[in-house]
């Protein structure tokens, strides 16, 4: 069973959303708060419209997923959302993967800066690549996610 996306209400200092992504991603929690802050600032203020939807999309621990409805009704008798979640089982594998998968998002960031800084893409149109290059993406996680 995947670790599911929420949250920190140990680790939180607004919401708990850096919080819930560093325990997601295994990384510490300081960490992405900068990032949050320095992408704020370079965004103008973009990512914090993404802190924003993080905080109406993560749900808390031991809460259902906001806007999901449950696919089976709560059993006679009893309060929908109070059964007593059941802790996933520990999944290094996953853990593993997901600790590479920040690493080389993090390595080819870096080899995009650099290459940008060093004038590598000065043929290429800020405004049609980006958007080319998020639609790219998102095609991908798409035909993944058709692939299971």
């Amino acid at each position: 069973m995947q670790k599911r996306l929420e949250r920190s209400v140990a680790n939180r200092v607004i919401a708990g959303v850096c919080g819930g992504l560093a325990d997601y991603f295994l990384i510490d929690a300081t960490l992405v708060r900068v990032f949050f802050v320095f992408a704020t600032i370079i965004t103008g203020g973009v990512f914090f419209l993404a802190y924003i939807a993080g905080i109406l999309l993560m749900p808390l621990p031991d809460q259902p997923t906001p806007f999901v409805r449950s696919a089976t009704p709560p059993a006679e008798g009893a309060v929908a959302g109070t059964t007593p979640p059941i802790a996933p089982p520990r999944d290094p594998e996953a853990e593993e993967r997901r600790r590479n998968t920040i690493g080389y998002l993090l390595v080819a960031l870096g080899g995009i800066f650099l290459l940008a800084n060093l004038g590598a893409f000065r043929f290429v149109r800020g405004e049609i690549a980006w958007p080319l290059v998020l639609i790219a993406i998102g095609v991908l996680l798409l035909v993944q996610r058709a692939r299971r």
